[in-house]
């Protein structure tokens, strides 16, 4: 598949949705349905923005964020107290799900959600993905809350309430703004989150300075989001007109927005396969661009900030206790990892 590696060609290319268009369908071993509104075009896609955008904007997530710093510090507690463990399950998993809980008033859906694992999409035993465990439960949710719609209640029944101009939204709909918030918000934050551990042990002057100095952390979660890339690429369809490095593509194409490769450009960024908790600037697209730009991104931050503050705040000494289980992508000259599945490391 053609791919777009560049940092000024991804940012141009992820705003030309005339040429390249966000109106397909992607993981198509896993669903039969569109994520909203990422899959979709103007003016449709900022119809279904709209729908999402006040339950994750700065106010809201305001809100929210005294139940995160509370969780946050009951995580990383528990954590010191044992002298560590596993980031990834003690810190990052545990975080996000019930991060998620506390965004989508869903408290007694955690365990459901635990139950898949690390992904979104399910890894059966020969290596395949599958995506029954995430649909039983959608189907089920957006079923109740077809029977009991309510703007104002938990995210199921805000979607079930929800109107596009004078009409309710189909189920096809529903369903793929419901698939986008919960496995959108889920997975990538978790490997930020390990992600930004993995680092903070590795680099005891990083963790030095964060601890003496936390109102670092927000400069140095953009930098663990440039450097770690949670979503590497992005999916787009070729129109009329398109080009990559140059060379037209035939309409129809599908075509790779490398996120990983623009946040790693040499030309954009001083020495990219470091990690500068305070490079400045930091214009990176670990978020996309343009009008696709990740509609949970300020939730993100804040859930990832929350989480440091307390592990700089409660752990004296953060340090590697093994071999870290990880998929390395090599970028650059640089090795980046990506979703790890275990992270040991010692709380001193």
């Amino acid at each position: 598949m053609p791919e777009i590696r560049t940092h000024a060609d991804v940012k141009a290319a992820a705003k030309d949705w005339r040429a390249f268009s966000s109106d397909l369908q992607g993981d198509p071993d896993v669903r039969d349905y569109r994520q909203l509104p990422l899959e979709a075009d103007p003016p449709a896609h900022r119809a279904y923005r709209d729908l999402l955008e006040p339950y994750f904007g700065r106010v809201e997530v305001a809100r929210m964020e005294p139940a995160f710093r509370a969780i946050a510090e009951e995580l990383v507690e528990a954590f010191a107290a044992a002298g560590g463990g596993d980031a990834v399950h003690a810190l990052a998993f545990p975080m996000v799900l019930r991060g998620l809980a506390v965004a989508f008033d869903r408290p007694d859906d955690i365990p459901e959600w635990a139950s898949w694992g690390l992904e979104t999409w399910v890894t059966r035993p020969d290596g395949t993905r599958s995506g029954d465990a995430l649909h039983a439960y959608l189907d089920r949710v957006l079923a109740e809350a077809a029977t009991r719609p309510d703007a104002a209640g938990d995210i199921w029944q805000r979607i079930a309430a929800a109107r596009l101009g004078d009409r309710a939204l189909t189920a096809v709909e529903q369903r793929g703004l419901a698939g986008l918030v919960l496995a959108g918000g889920r997975d990538t934050v978790i490997k930020l989150i390990s992600g930004a551990c993995w680092h903070l042990a590795s680099a005891p002057e990083a963790y030095a300075a964060l601890r003496a100095d936390a109102s670092r952390i927000p400069a140095a979660i953009e930098e663990y989001l440039r450097f770690l890339s949670p979503l590497p690429r992005m999916e787009r369809e070729a129109r009329a007109g398109a080009t990559v490095d140059g060379a037209p593509v035939a309409p129809g194409t599908r075509v790779h927005l490398s996120f990983l490769a623009a946040n790693h450009d040499p030309a954009r960024f001083d020495a990219p396969g470091t990690v500068q908790l305070d490079r400045s600037p930091n214009h990176h697209v670990a978020f996309g661009n343009g009008p696709h730009t990740c509609v949970g991104a300020h939730l993100a931050r804040v859930e990832t900030r929350c989480l440091l503050e307390a592990l700089v705040a409660r752990v004296l000494l953060l340090a590697p206790a093994g071999e870290p289980a990880v998929a390395w992508t090599d970028v650059g000259g640089a090795r980046v990892p990506g979703a790890f599945t275990h992270l040991p490391l010692r709380a001193g």
